[in-house]
């Protein structure tokens, strides 16, 4: 029986890296919409907030990092998840959220994608072969990242299904707004 719920367990581990996104089902128009329309508010965010103090110690350079959290692009990931789980009926169960975050690392991964093939046919030659060595490199720190993270769960199953996914979501999102600006620098 212990070796059952072992292989059931690699099992759902294997389903958690085979993710939409890893697996090629695209991502859903209005996940997508979802993402830019967040995106979008954070960019056109005039940056004046009140209370900002100019004063550089430890504790103003907090306080406004706080004030300014909810500005930065860094503040859209998980906004898909949360809108799907509240559209479902199973939403707010394991499962459900896993389903939502899903959702998300596919939407996250097209952006990557998206941004990735525009910032290599706009870097110099000579950059181009950094990018891709820095991409390739990613893509390995993401797997063993997010299957190491996964393994420290060894009891519940749908539980490392969640950590797995969720580190999925956190790390591509992560490296589609990191892309997202050397992009940004290279049109400058």
């Amino acid at each position: 029986m212990k070796g059952f719920l072992m292989l059931a367990g690699c099992g759902l581990v294997l389903l958690a890296f085979a993710s939409p996104a890893v697996t090629g089902e695209p991502a859903r128009a209005s996940d997508k919409a979802a993402l830019a329309e967040c995106l979008k508010y954070v960019s056109d965010f005039p940056g004046n907030v009140p209370g900002i103090n100019d004063t550089p110690t430890p504790a103003a350079h907090i306080d406004n990092k706080i004030k300014l959290s909810g500005h930065e692009p860094g503040s859209c990931i998980d906004y898909v998840t949360e809108l799907c789980s509240f559209e479902s009926d199973d939403g707010q169960s394991q499962l459900g959220l896993i389903d939502c975050a899903d959702r998300e690392v596919s939407v996250w991964e097209d952006r990557l994608n998206a941004t990735y093939a525009a910032l290599m046919a706009k870097a110099a030659p000579e950059a181009r072969e950094g990018y891709r060595k820095m991409q390739r490199a990613w893509i390995d720190y993401r797997k063993a990242r997010c299957g190491a993270e996964g393994s420290a769960e060894t009891i519940n199953t749908d539980r490392q299904s969640n950590i797995i996914v969720s580190c999925m979501l956190d790390a591509t999102a992560q490296q589609a707004l990191i892309l997202d600006t050397e992009l940004s620098e290279l049109s400058r």
